[in-house]
């Protein structure tokens, strides 16, 4: 097959991917740029729950409980999300929602329900286009599509190698000119979001595959089951129990408790600061009556296939190196709707060009 006969197959499967999935493409680019940000446009779009002004000391998370049990007539409540910085609220999950708590004053901030966001149902849409196992499937698809139409096109752009825009705006030249430039300058980038993402939605797949090549060895992991109270026992408080958790890994921070009577025992989950990708995956299990280490799940115990796959949702999402890492996913999420746009506009331009002309 001679080079002409090649380049008009990939051009055919270029454009063919682009028509029949360039929407989903589109969206979860879309989405992707809203997620890259995600808890700060939670609290920019709800600044009078999310901050509160340091100042005074902070209050015990029994404090804080005993303030949402008088707000909320003793509803049980189900964990606490500290606080990741001194002027962002605490928050207690209680059955019916999360309440946002001033951690200096136990002031009830408000509550918002379990209902729908637009930030849930813009990852709702990102994971399962906001549906059922249909959806998921879809999106799953999207990710190798994607890699298709990135490897066809750098085919494509390779003999001519354009990198500038000579055409007027709004020309059949220009909509060229940009899809073949942001391309070529985005290739690497938007390579890493697109393989990342399908490692992501055939984790299943890729962690079956990554056990056995690895051959992981097997850690010991208790599971928590409720057991009888102990004669006259009484509960530690959950601020305990982060100490307990705390002293078993020095260093680290609590972001999450979850209270007894959700798993039988206070699971306190502690990140490592020290580390950015798998910082956050550590789990300690603590009796709720004295105070012993049932269980612990830290991020020095992954397995290789386990630790793999956490860095490679680290990437995907920005987290891996921080701020930067972040801005750089989210300017790449941007340029996939803009290639889609661009590209269909091109065969738009084309398909209305008479043969010949």
């Amino acid at each position: 097959m001679g080079i002409g006969r090649w380049r008009g197959v990939f051009l055919y499967v270029h454009l063919s991917t682009a028509l029949i999935t360039g929407a989903f493409i589109t969206i979860l680019g879309i989405t992707g740029s809203i997620i890259a940000f995600e808890p700060e446009l939670d609290h920019l779009s709800h600044p009078h729950l999310s901050y509160v002004s340091p100042g005074g000391k902070l209050l015990t998370l029994q404090e804080v409980g005993d303030a949402v049990s008088r707000k909320f007539n003793g509803e049980p409540i189900v964990s606490y999300l500290l606080s990741e910085s001194p002027n962002l609220s605490l928050e207690v999950v209680l059955p019916r929602g999360v309440v946002y708590v001033n951690q200096y004053t136990g002031e009830v901030l408000g509550v918002r329900t379990r209902g729908q966001t637009v930030l849930g149902f813009a990852r709702a849409l990102h994971i399962r286009l906001a549906s059922g196992d249909v959806g998921r499937t879809i999106m799953q698809w999207s990710g190798p599509a994607m890699l298709v139409s990135l490897t066809s096109g750098l085919y494509l752009w390779w003999p001519g190698k354009r990198f500038r825009i000579r055409r007027g705006w709004g020309s059949k030249g220009f909509w060229f000119n940009l899809h073949n430039s942001m391309g070529v300058f985005s290739f690497l980038p938007l390579l890493v979001v697109a393989t990342t993402g399908t490692v992501i939605g055939f984790e299943d797949q890729a962690a079956k595959l990554l056990s056995k090549m690895t051959h992981p060895v097997a850690v010991q992991r208790e599971i928590v089951t409720r057991r009888e109270v102990p004669a006259g026992a009484q509960m530690i408080t959950a601020d305990q129990a982060v100490a307990v958790a705390l002293a078993q890994m020095p260093g680290t921070i609590a972001y999450r408790v979850q209270m007894p009577r959700y798993g039988g025992a206070y699971r306190v989950n502690l990140e490592d600061p020290r580390h950015n990708v798998l910082g956050g995956r550590n789990l300690i299990t603590v009796d709720q009556y004295t105070g012993s280490v049932l269980s612990s799940t830290r991020w020095t115990e992954l397995s290789a296939g386990e630790k793999v796959l956490a860095a490679n949702e680290a990437i995907h999402t920005g987290d891996v190196l921080g701020t930067p890492t972040r801005i750089l996913m989210w300017l790449t999420s941007i340029i996939v709707p803009v290639q889609v746009v661009s590209g269909l506009l091109i065969w738009w331009h084309r398909r209305k060009t008479p043969a010949g002309g």
